[in-house]
């Protein structure tokens, strides 16, 4: 039996794939994929309502197909790892404070230009989209304190509402517990 190369492009939203070879005479998609022939082309679709509708049980364990135009290629995934990257935004802060913690900042850099003390103000917990990392980008933290402040009734190990890095390139990791607070760590 002779093997013959069949080449397919992906062209969203459609698969489109050309070919001058005979093909059996019929292509038949398997659960979500459609295939039409129009002539030698043949198109193939997701149908996306015949997908299972249940909730994904390990996050960390489901894994989806994107597309990255950079390099041209389809690159896999985790969903867990592509909420955590989504919320991780890196917020670098340069001016005077005091100054609002961003609710989907993963890093908060404090790089005054100026030498001086600054308050940040985090968000409530429960709007706070993933854990954070304050550091002392500028490396003056113990001549210009760096304090955290909690909103609402929101509260640190121990029941304080406040927390200060004194120390030249001193950081903290918080992660938000909603309606709680923040752990420490």
């Amino acid at each position: 039996m002779t093997f013959q190369n069949v080449r397919l492009k992906i062209a969203s939203p459609a698969l489109k794939l050309k070919t001058a070879i005979r093909l059996a005479a019929t292509i038949v998609g398997r659960n979500f994929i459609e295939v039409s022939q129009n002539g030698t082309a043949f198109t193939v679709k997701a149908d996306y309502t015949l997908l299972d509708p249940s909730p994904i049980i390990d996050p960390s364990a489901t894994l989806v197909a994107i597309w990255d135009a950079d390099s041209q290629t389809f690159k896999t995934a985790s969903i867990s790892s592509l909420i955590a990257q989504a919320g991780a935004i890196d917020q670098h802060i340069t001016a005077a404070g005091p100054v609002a913690v961003l609710n989907n900042a993963g890093i908060v850099r404090v790089d005054q230009a100026v030498g001086a003390a600054i308050t940040l103000n985090m968000p409530l917990s429960s709007a706070k989209t993933c854990p954070v990392l304050i550091s002392d980008w500028k490396g003056d933290a113990g001549t210009n304190n760096i304090t955290i402040n909690l909103a609402g009734a929101d509260k640190f190990p121990g029941g304080l509402t406040s927390w200060t890095i004194a120390a030249d390139t001193g950081s903290i990791r918080l992660s938000p517990i909603a309606g709680a607070g923040y752990t420490i760590g």
